[in-house]
């Protein structure tokens, strides 16, 4: 989920793995790269608390009455990805996504009842319409599944890794489903009790207002996992298209305050695509459209393989 863009294969891959639910453990301190989570959080500079990150000083505040509503999820702790913020949303799956290996039949997940999908930090945030009511009472007769608490106006449960001996939080509501250990703290920023992405650091309000789309879209602090960006001058970088197979894409990168950007810089950030249609500078705003990256020539990941991973996982670690 490091990758550049979210397409086509990406997407599945990326749905496989949040789909498979390993998300929102409870039962182990492995944040799933073989180390051990001390269970701080950390920003893009590996600082605790992401407040140790020099923010810019940018003069700009959300307007929430209407920002898409899956910003209002987002928040500045990261104890996983280096402590990055990557988020991954998306209002489009492939036809095939099959959401019944994430929940048991009764909390009626389908493609009918799922309208988009938020991973961040590992935590997943599931938008739809949902029956709370009958998911607590299914759970009343499910051994493995057991009604925790109301929290706000969700129903928490704890919950069983499909797969796994693990556990998760599911946090359950008529309109949205958590999954993930920080489920409190979501909810709150949702609320406006709790400090959003965009409270802490204004940039990523810049990134949104930047990027043309808001139905598929990808965001995170330092330059983009692979050969094709290395800028470490990159601070944030975003992209956006009208679906995940959208062959035509935007890609936003933010840079740190003080960078030259000569022509050369530019052509670096220009490497992202093979075809770059357009691209424009604009303070140290780079906006560059162009064709989606092609998938790398690897198998679709699924809910099993990302069993083996945590497997392979564990014994680096042993």
């Amino acid at each position: 989920m490091t990758s550049s863009t979210v397409t086509r294969r990406g997407v599945i891959g990326l749905l496989a793995v949040g789909l498979a639910g390993c998300m929102g453990s409870n039962d182990s301190d492995d944040t799933g790269n073989g180390n051990q989570d001390d269970g701080n959080s950390t920003d893009g500079n590996g600082e605790q608390d992401g407040l140790d990150r020099d923010i810019p000083d940018r003069d700009i505040d959300a307007n929430w009455d209407e920002a898409a509503a899956f910003r209002t999820w987002l928040t500045d702790a990261d104890p996983f990805n280096g402590g990055n913020r990557r988020f991954d949303y998306t209002e489009s799956f492939p036809e095939d996504t099959d959401f019944s290996s994430v929940f048991p039949d009764y909390f009626g997940v389908s493609a009918d009842t799922v309208d988009a999908h938020l991973i961040q930090s590992l935590t997943q945030v599931f938008f739809g319409s949902f029956d709370k009511q009958a998911i607590v009472d299914g759970v009343e007769g499910d051994d493995e599944y057991e009604f925790v608490e109301e929290y706000a106006d969700f129903a928490v449960i704890d919950g069983a890794i499909p797969n796994s001996s693990g556990r998760r939080d599911i946090a359950v509501s008529n309109e949205t489903i958590v999954v993930g250990p920080d489920y409190e703290e979501r909810i709150d920023a949702h609320n406006g009790e709790h400090d959003r992405l965009e409270d802490v650091d204004q940039e990523f309000t810049h990134l949104f207002r930047q990027l043309p789309h808001e139905t598929t879209v990808t965001g995170e602090y330092n330059a983009p996992a692979g050969d094709a960006v290395t800028l470490d001058e990159i601070y944030i970088w975003g992209v956006s298209s009208e679906t995940p197979m959208a062959d035509t894409m935007t890609w936003v990168f933010i840079l740190e305050p003080g960078t030259d950007l000569t022509d050369e810089v530019v052509a670096e950030l220009e490497g992202i695509t093979s075809d770059v249609h357009e691209s424009s500078v604009e303070g140290r705003t780079v906006t560059i459209t162009g064709s989606a990256p092609e998938p790398p020539e690897t198998p679709e990941q699924s809910p099993s393989a990302e069993q083996d991973q945590e497997q392979d996982q564990e014994s680096q670690s042993e």
